[in-house]
């Protein structure tokens, strides 16, 4: 059993850094809006990355965004409910890099319906890309943290995990239970140098979003304490963060990057963002 008081002693505490020059990550989901922003911001690091998708052509215009950003990456196709997926992944790092140090669990989806409308498939469809596919990527690399001494897992939740999400239950479960297995996977995992985090992002404007409409955008940036929906960078930020040194200390947390905390009730925001009388 590794000691993992000996690892951390050698941190230089108090000095954070950004650098990821020669770390490589693995970025699941890297076809969408913040799968995209992933990809540049750890690209701008210095790191080189591992890129997963299910359309090649889309995920081949991230591969050569992140070479005009002078990081090296490379590609794997497939569908992430498939335990097989994983394995590529793992593969594709370790035959072109040599290693693996950041997991970034990014992929996921989701459609409107009602509880009772979800066929079967539909489930299982839900729960395989948005919790199963992490938790087989992430047994997937075990193995290799292992071997290295540690790394790094980042599953990328949802605000909806944390109250009722009506036309999406089966997303909102799938992304509560992936908070729950980050938690489980920071403490089996602590004692073999990895930490595993988990961020949720809220209301996000990308390009597929329901957001990227301008009337929706405004009216639910109204009910957000900084009054407005994030963007994909943001979220990517967060991720950045958890990943580097400088949360070496921080490991099992889930956090929000949802713009602040949901108020009891619609009027509540009406009501504080109303005129004040002198």
């Amino acid at each position: 059993m590794t000691n993992v008081a000996t690892q951390t002693s050698t941190k230089k505490v108090g000095i954070a850094t950004f650098d990821f020059s020669g770390q490589v990550v693995i970025i699941t989901g890297a076809t969408g809006g913040i799968g995209s922003a992933l990809a540049e911001k750890y690209a701008e690091a210095g790191a080189n990355l591992v890129l997963h998708g299910r359309k090649a052509e889309t995920l081949q215009e991230r591969v050569e965004r992140v070479e005009e950003l002078g990081a090296q990456a490379t590609l794997v196709t497939g569908n992430i409910k498939e335990p097989e997926t994983a394995q590529a992944l793992v593969a594709a790092a370790m035959e072109k890099f040599g290693r693996i140090d950041v997991l970034i669990n990014n992929a996921g989806g989701n459609f409107a319906a009602r509880l009772e409308d979800l066929s079967v498939n539909a489930w299982n469809a839900t729960i395989g890309t948005n919790l199963s596919g992490a938790f087989y990527t992430a047994c997937a690399v075990l193995p290799v943290f292992e071997k290295q001494g540690g790394g790094v897992i980042i599953n990328v939740g949802s605000g909806s995990a944390n109250y009722a999400h009506p036309m999406r239950g089966a997303y909102a479960a799938a992304k509560a239970g992936l908070a729950s297995l980050t938690k489980t996977m920071s403490w089996e995992w602590a004692d073999r140098g990895i930490r595993a985090n988990c961020v949720e992002p809220g209301a996000t404007l990308t390009p597929s979003s329901r957001f990227a409409n301008e009337d929706v955008e405004k009216s639910f940036g109204e009910f957000l304490a900084l009054g407005r929906v994030g963007l994909p960078e943001e979220v990517a930020d967060a991720c950045i963060y958890l990943s580097s040194d400088a949360a070496s200390f921080i490991t099992g947390t889930v956090l929000q990057v949802t713009g602040g905390p949901h108020t009891s009730s619609p009027l509540d925001s009406k009501l504080v963002r109303a005129p004040r009388e002198d």
